[in-house]
């Protein structure tokens, strides 16, 4: 069987070789061109249609608080997020540290009672950003809150730095 398959192939392929011999140039040159056309005409196009794909944070990324009684409510500035040109926001997960409260209208209470690291992560669910991705691991966006202590001098906890007067 194997055999008899490798004769038809042989067949096949010999046909095919004389059947390009036939073929006049002038097909041929436009064959080829209509090949270039085309690759070329498919990069253009991603290139164009996919030059606006982002996932970023609006605003703020990073929030330097400082420790006291009352906490400290985040409002929302949005997210762009656009995968192979379509607006792809409503397919948004935010997932919070402990110690954030979502209150349910676009704001977050993020606790200043005692130091520490406050984190929203955002992700998308699409093939480019998502975890759809080839390698699984979906692309963060992250907004920080860091809440640090004042000492007496007023300076913050974590700076160590004297500075000359």
């Amino acid at each position: 069987m194997a055999e008899q398959k490798s004769k038809v192939q042989k067949q096949a392929k010999k046909s095919m070789k004389k059947w390009l011999k036939k073929l006049p140039a002038v097909t041929k040159a436009v064959a080829l061109i209509a090949l270039v056309l085309g690759i070329v005409g498919g990069a253009v196009f991603c290139t164009l249609a996919f030059q606006k794909d982002d996932f970023e944070l609006k605003g703020t990324k990073q929030f330097s608080l400082t420790v006291c009684e009352e906490s400290y409510t985040y409002t929302e500035e949005g997210v762009v997020a656009i995968c192979f040109g379509r607006d792809v926001s409503d397919t948004l997960k935010i997932e919070f540290s402990e110690g954030i409260v979502d209150n349910g209208n676009g704001t977050y209470t993020i606790p200043t009672d005692k130091a520490g690291i406050y984190t929203i992560t955002y992700t998308v669910d699409c093939y480019k950003f998502g975890e759809n991705r080839e390698d699984g691991t979906p692309i963060k966006r992250i907004r920080v809150f860091t809440v640090d202590e004042v000492e007496e001098d007023g300076r913050a906890a974590g700076l160590d730095e004297e500075v000359d007067s």
